[in-house]
């Protein structure tokens, strides 16, 4: 403990009182945190916040991309349905019938 022995932790509780070493103690702790939070884990939040961006975008665009192909999709289906009603039609005109 870079000489700090246990007669010296025993004067300063007895020279201040355990509360007031443990405010300190604590203190430094929440200093400590702190720096740690702003430097450490603040820059990686705000690398995650612009990755997640990016990432709701590119959702956002296959979102479009798919409702499109949807709307494509559908209008293709209808426009077969029409065809094989009209070759129908014609079938029964050539044949005769009604």
């Amino acid at each position: 403990m870079d000489g700090v022995t246990l007669n010296h932790w025993a004067k300063l509780v007895n020279d201040f009182g355990f509360p007031v070493l443990a405010v300190f103690g604590l203190g430094y702790f929440t200093w400590f945190v702190w720096k740690w939070v702003t430097k450490e884990i603040n820059p990686m939040l705000d690398q995650a916040g612009s990755s997640l961006s990016k990432l709701k975008k590119q959702v956002t665009a296959l979102d479009n991309d798919l409702i499109r192909l949807n709307i494509k999709l559908k209008v293709v289906l209808q426009d077969r349905r029409k065809i094989e009603e009209l070759k129908r039609i014609i079938d029964k005109m050539s044949t005769g019938q009604k």
